[in-house]
């Protein structure tokens, strides 16, 4: 098994600025949801929302890493990524659909 060494001042640094850009970014479409309510963009929003969403989660279980292990970390990680990018493939698709 790999040996990582990990400086958690530096992993809590890079959350903080990447939480800060997921922050942004679903602001931006919460007040584009408010103005796209219902039909095939406003569905397409929320699935971007989602995807948003699971991807902030993915980068918080990097947090797991030095509570749990790298192996629970990382494994967590990679399940909420698949979770964004299948949100993201399905609101995808339901928008070129209609």
């Amino acid at each position: 098994m790999p040996n990582f060494s990990l400086d958690i001042t530096t992993l809590t640094i890079l959350v903080l600025l990447t939480f800060a850009i997921y922050l942004v970014i679903l602001v931006v479409f919460i007040i584009a949801r408010r103005k796209y309510k219902g039909g095939v963009v406003g569905q397409a929003i929320q699935f971007i929302i989602a995807t948003i969403g699971f991807f902030l989660l993915a980068d918080m279980a990097l947090f797991l890493i030095p509570i749990s292990g790298s192996q629970i970390g990382y494994t967590t990680h990679v399940i909420f990524k698949i979770c964004a990018m299948t949100c993201l493939a399905v609101g995808g698709l339901k928008f070129f659909a209609k």
